[in-house]
């Protein structure tokens, strides 16, 4: 049965290819978690809340995976610098209203948030242009492991090109402590560093450097260094 199917498909192929019919081959991709969230179906967006955050008609609130912009003001907490030039970008790419959303292994955060990946109509990786801008640092994740590598260069060329939060860029103190399982960066001068296992340890001369090889800067550990 097999192989009469392959012996009519390929006389199918042929006969297309010899009457001048295009012939469009359509590669899918194994990870299997697009798929099985229904990745190819778009979706409205009602508001873009921040630099890595919207929310969608459907009342979800949508957090981007591997993107980490800066905090716009809540309360009593100052906006960090670049936090509305971030969020002006993001509703600059979104104006259309329409996204697509891909996921991974995790779909939720601590908060609720559904974690995807965002691609505008015209194939347009959110996430990765956001960090190829400059607008926000490069946020690993333990499951969420799919695009990473696409992440961290696009991070990676603003850095080169001088973008963003990476425009005249300083350290913030001497000598960093990085965690190797969770692929935070810590001072090494902040209480926290010291809890790290010998095993885990990464240490770095300059957070330039760690930022490099795509480590995020620990909340509350170390303040991120961002510039105008």
């Amino acid at each position: 049965m097999r192989a009469t199917f392959r012996y009519c498909y390929c006389r199918l192929v042929v006969a297309l290819l010899v009457s001048g019919v295009p012939l469009v081959l359509a590669f899918v991709p194994t990870g299997g978690a697009s798929t099985a969230y229904g990745a190819d179906k778009t979706v409205d967006v009602r508001r873009v809340n921040d630099g890595d955050t919207i929310t969608l008609t459907d009342g979800r609130l949508v957090r981007y995976i591997g993107v980490d912009t800066p905090e716009i003001d809540y309360k009593k907490r100052r906006a960090e610098p670049l936090a509305y030039e971030a969020r002006d970008f993001n509703r600059r790419l979104l104006h259309g209203g329409k996204v697509r959303l891909e996921f991974d292994s995790q779909t939720r955060d601590r908060y609720g948030r559904t974690l995807a990946y965002v691609f505008l109509p015209d194939g347009t990786f959110v996430n990765a242009e956001i960090l190829r801008q400059g607008y926000g640092f490069f946020l690993p994740t333990g499951k969420n492991r799919r695009y990473r590598k696409v992440l961290l260069a696009s991070q990676r060329e603003a850095m080169s090109a001088g973008r963003g939060i990476w425009r005249n860029w300083r350290e913030v103190g001497k000598g960093y402590i990085g965690n190797r399982r969770s692929m935070r960066l810590h001072l090494k001068s902040c209480p926290r560093a010291a809890g790290i296992s010998r095993s885990n340890r990464v240490y770095f001369k300059t957070s330039w450097d760690a930022f490099w090889k795509g480590y995020a800067p620990a909340r509350g550990c170390m303040k991120p260094n961002r510039h105008k």
